[in-house]
């Protein structure tokens, strides 16, 4: 699995192409805004986007889907939570903000569990990890061993849990029990900031002490 980081927005969001090399076949994790210049990215490839797997439903994160799912008419996949984020601008923080307000829903709502996109690459584990948002997830790939966090940790840090549906004690639990299980060589993408591993987060993160 080859994967392109694009950081969108004026607060540079981070939005990951996969791409699986041997069927030609991608999926865009979380793209926050900027729809023109990722779908040029994604024509420049010469990919078919299979999906759209959002992280959680937060405005910064989703902007981008409704113009890039009509134009490719990839699937939007998020977690069942994301019911009450995606319609939902009070939700979703695009009703608070100075950006066009964000209305739509997933075209599957999953739980946690494998979510196999293609026979190849494109195969993940949904693993649910609420407390920035109740619809939080982390998409897993053991092959390529990496993991897309959004907004649950970042490199010497975890998600903020003042919005709504969010839960500081949930999301610590959920990070250490589900995460820092992982092996410690798995690269953690984040939402915003650098790249970071399981190690570095179990050796030096102090919110996960």
């Amino acid at each position: 699995m080859r994967i392109n980081m694009y950081p969108v927005g004026e607060i540079e969001e981070l939005c990951y192409l996969a791409i699986d090399e041997n069927t030609n076949e991608a999926v865009l994790v979380d793209p926050g805004t900027e729809a023109k210049r990722l779908l040029k990215a994604i024509d420049d490839e010469g990919v078919s986007l299979k999906a759209i797997l959002i992280t959680h439903g937060h405005y910064d994160h989703i902007g981008g889907v409704m113009e890039i799912r009509k134009a490719t008419g990839a699937k939007v996949i998020a977690h069942v939570e994301g019911k009450n984020y995606l319609p939902n601008p009070a939700y979703n923080l695009s009703g608070y903000r100075p950006v066009s307000t964000i209305q739509f829903d997933a075209d599957e709502y999953v739980e946690e569990g494998e979510l196999h996109i293609n026979d190849g690459e494109l195969q993940f584990e949904v693993i649910h990890i609420p407390g920035h948002t109740s619809d939080g997830v982390a998409f897993y790939s053991a092959n390529a061993k990496v993991i897309f966090v959004g907004d649950i940790l970042f490199k010497n840090g975890v998600g903020r849990s003042d919005l709504p549906g969010g839960n500081h004690i949930s999301l610590i639990e959920g990070i250490k029990h589900k995460l820092l299980s992982l092996p410690d060589d798995v690269a953690v993408l984040p939402g915003h900031g650098p790249t970071t591993s399981i190690g570095l987060e179990k050796r030096t993160n102090m919110y996960l002490r």
